[in-house]
């Protein structure tokens, strides 16, 4: 998922809110955007791509266009719906399947405030609408990303904590995407696929989060060159590790040590 959301990114198509229903009227269903289940109150059961579990309050689920989403009403629910298109970055893709929050509260208040414009599909409304719905992607995104440098997050398939474990191990060397999926006997897309289900962040940006923590920590703490920093991240030169640098932190890593070292 993208770091930086963008209002632009995102078009609403629809937008209703439920204050209580028993359960779905279908078990399951098949939208032509991407949509969102934005719980409030009860709990379903889900499948989605292979995906399956519980949601409970503060708890997205996410479903790509043409994808069946399974459903079923544990306990009566309250929730947020909407379809939207999509128009991020070339080849980037959204997570699928569960989204998790820590900060609840916020994302409850945004949720209060949706409830006042739901089914309102005017053109000034649904600017709102996807103002909002980006100030909660973007509240994900900056989640997942201080999960993703700070600590390893918990995962529950197998499979990806083994390539979790390994890409800890190779981390600082000239790893590559198809040599993981190798490893734990995967297609590359299928691997990618899996991982970004249950991490919420492709493998690529996973081991650029780790390498860009050790980078960050030799800059401040070091007077290596720009060029040894890079080969000690696992990167092959100074010339393609800036960039990469530069690209996430939005400044040269030269930029970042004038600017924090202390």
């Amino acid at each position: 998922m993208s770091e930086l959301w963008r209002i632009n990114d995102i078009q609403i198509k629809q937008h209703s809110y439920w204050d209580h229903i028993e359960d779905f009227i279908l078990s399951e269903d098949t939208y032509p955007h991407y949509s969102i289940f934005c719980i409030m109150n009860g709990t379903f059961d889900y499948k989605v791509l292979g995906e399956s579990g519980q949601a409970e309050p503060g708890d997205i689920i996410l479903c790509p266009p043409h994808i069946p989403l399974k459903r079923k009403a544990v306990t009566p629910l309250k929730f947020h719906f909407f379809q939207f298109t999509y128009r991020g970055l070339s080849g980037e893709q959204l997570p699928v399947g569960l989204l998790q929050f820590k900060d609840t509260e916020r994302l409850m208040s945004t949720y209060e405030r949706l409830k006042d414009i739901a089914f309102n599909e005017s053109e000034h409304s649904n600017h709102w609408k996807a103002h909002l719905l980006t100030d909660i992607f973007q509240i994900y995104s900056m989640e997942n990303q201080l999960v993703t440098i700070e600590e390893e997050p918990k995962i529950y398939d197998t499979i990806i904590n083994q390539a979790l474990s390994h890409i800890h191990e190779q981390a600082y060397t000239e790893i590559s995407i198809r040599e993981l999926s190798t490893y734990i006997n995967l297609s590359p897309v299928q691997f990618t696929r899996r991982f970004q289900a249950s991490v919420g962040v492709s493998p690529i940006d996973y081991l650029t989060s780790l390498r860009l923590r050790k980078a960050r920590t030799l800059l401040l703490e070091t007077d290596c060159t720009i060029e040894d920093i890079a080969v000690r991240c696992g990167y092959n030169n100074g010339f393609y590790f800036s960039r990469i640098f530069s690209k996430k932190m939005k400044m040269s890593p030269s930029q970042f040590r004038r600017t924090h070292k202390i």
